[in-house]
């Protein structure tokens, strides 16, 4: 991640739309670092149901490539005003979970100090302003993507897709957009695809989960797995192997082993592949 670069020219740029419901948010310039060597509990998926972009983003924090990839797609410019504005539909909307007269209002305006140019296959700019979890004091709780270490890259990268397609609704719906859209423009090439059935050879899998550590790879389970949270299918990052043992990341914010049979019966695709540079 490029840091500290600067333009002179004074940036206005639209907040993306947050996703419909009643969850009480507010929006806030977060001052966060980017952090210049990612990890992969860096990250922790918020609100939205976009597990693949946690899990190939982990993958790739977890390779030395990938960190490389991951600072190339962000460029920090600092140091010249940014207005972050917002739709009346965006304020109408927000105002509208407020319950109480005494609630915050939101701000129609931020005036802030940085912003990103995010390149997913085109640039995408956007600034340091987030959804927050409604709060009254000055703490930050990310609604969306969020990080239990404060680094702000995963955030921004999430952001600028909701940007790029429309809204954070719209990079909930997973039916739009699959693994292979975000693996794709987030490693620069298609992945390698292993489908798992109770046939595959389990050797299959221990080269993959071997290599994890210098070549990204992600686990995609089946429906009504036991490894994940709930039934529906979810993305993993793997991390390796220890013993027989794959180490797996939940996007959530969790470190699990899973053994390779354990990991054959719950899991239904690997992605792979090196990124590009």
């Amino acid at each position: 991640m490029s840091g500290g670069a600067t333009k002179a020219v004074t940036q206005t740029i639209a907040m993306p739309a947050p996703t419909k419901g009643n969850d009480r948010i507010l929006a806030r310039a977060v001052d966060w670092n980017l952090s210049k060597s990612p990890l992969s509990e860096d990250i922790v998926q918020g609100a939205l149901s976009d597990c693949p972009i946690g899990a190939i983003l982990a993958a790739l924090a977890n390779t030395p490539t990938g960190k490389t990839r991951i600072n190339n797609l962000i460029t920090e410019y600092k140091g010249a005003p940014v207005k972050t504005t917002f739709s009346k539909d965006v304020l109408d909307d927000l105002n509208s979970r407020l319950n109480d007269p005494d609630d915050r209002r939101p701000e129609k305006e931020f005036l802030s100090q940085r912003y990103f140019s995010v390149n997913l296959a085109s640039s995408v700019i956007v600034s340091d302003v987030f959804y927050i979890k409604y709060t009254d004091g000055p703490d930050v709780d990310m609604f969306f993507m969020g990080s239990s270490k404060k680094a702000l890259w995963p955030c921004v990268i999430e952001k600028a897709f909701a940007t790029k397609i429309g809204g954070y609704d719209d990079l909930d719906d997973d039916k739009k957009y699959t693994a292979n859209y975000f693996w794709k423009i987030l490693v620069g090439a298609d992945p390698q695809v292993l489908s798992i059935d109770q046939d595959t050879d389990l050797s299959k899998i221990s080269a993959i989960a071997k290599a994890a550590t210098q070549v990204p790879a992600i686990g995609a389970s089946k429906f009504g797995s036991a490894l994940a949270a709930d039934p529906d299918p979810h993305g993993f990052a793997i991390l390796g192997i220890q013993g027989s043992k794959v180490q797996l990341y939940d996007p959530h914010g969790n470190k699990l082993p899973a053994s390779l049979e354990d990991f054959r019966k719950n899991f239904e695709y690997i992605f792979s592949g090196r990124p590009r540079s």
